[in-house]
């Protein structure tokens, strides 16, 4: 050892570092916790209302439609074609092929 790592050691004042939790909860921390509590109240309403418009903008109001046997097979011919595609599809053609189908079966 030389003389001037006798005088750093000499200077070096022990150090001692504790941990202290933020909270006595596992896992929570108290400035988490108030975030998500005072965010969640607002974005529930938010999100309520939201819903709310979302819901009274696709009701439909009008008298309900008969369920005649064709839009029956066209609904079961649909499903049967969804079943079987892979990959995307397009809407028009399905209800083209399904109708198809459908006018095929009321033929007899």
């Amino acid at each position: 050892m030389n003389k001037d790592t006798k005088t750093l050691e000499k200077g070096k004042q022990p150090t001692h570092t504790t941990l202290t939790p933020l909270s006595t909860e596992i896992g929570t921390s108290g400035l988490t916790r108030l975030t998500s509590e005072t965010s969640t109240g607002l974005e529930k309403m938010k999100l309520e209302e939201e819903a709310k418009q979302f819901k009274a903008k696709k009701r439909y109001n009008g008298p309900p439609k008969p369920m005649t046997s064709r839009i029956y097979l066209v609904g079961m011919a649909m499903n049967a074609l969804l079943a079987r595609s892979r990959g995307p599809v397009s809407k028009e053609e399905i209800k083209r092929e399904a109708e198809e189908w459908a006018d095929y079966m009321l033929e007899d």
